[in-house]
């Protein structure tokens, strides 16, 4: 059989359960707001459409386990913006895929990212309610997950780089 080249590359590992706090929710909100992935108010996976801080502290409480998803991308261009939003969409892509057989396999399960949802391409945020609720990805720092703090509790190196990223999915479920 061969390999998926979708999911060629990635790294899989059950993980603790992230612990978002008051504290930590405020932090991740804070960087929101300074809007420099340009996704602050645009998505209903980015806040404030991803909901109030206290629903997504809650929403995170209602699950049992977790896994990361980890694809590495070296010595690309950065500041190539389609190629960073082509890997960004192919990510999310893979993690709404993991987290779609969680479910089909009967788990309650809801898959976090880098960065805001891409599902749609263009969101309905605040127009409308979201079209794919049940497809939205949501940021992690939406859910007020520090996401270099929770990494290195699970022993997971993370770091930035200058001539490559490294792009972390993680799937709730319960």
């Amino acid at each position: 059989m061969s390999a998926d080249p979708v999911t060629e590359g990635y790294f899989f590992k059950i993980i603790g359960l992230p612990s978002p706090n008051a504290a930590s929710m405020k932090e991740c909100r804070k960087l929101c707001v300074q809007n420099l992935c340009g996704e602050y108010g645009t998505t209903w996976g980015c806040p404030p459409g991803a909901g109030t801080e206290e629903e997504c502290l809650q929403a995170v409480g209602c699950f049992s386990g977790a896994a990361v998803l980890i694809k590495e991308f070296s010595k690309i261009d950065l500041k190539d913006n389609d190629l960073i939003e082509r890997l960004g969409s192919a990510h999310q892509e893979v993690c709404r895929r993991f987290c779609n057989e969680l479910r089909r396999e009967g788990y309650r399960a809801q898959a976090l990212t880098n960065g805001g949802c891409r599902y749609c391409g263009e969101c309905t945020y605040p127009d409308d309610p979201c079209r794919f609720p049940d497809q939205r990805v949501p940021s992690m720092s939406a859910y007020g997950i520090m996401l270099d703090e929770y990494m290195g509790s699970n022993n997971i190196d993370f770091q930035f780089r200058d001539d490559g990223m490294t792009l972390y999915g993680l799937i709730l479920y319960k």
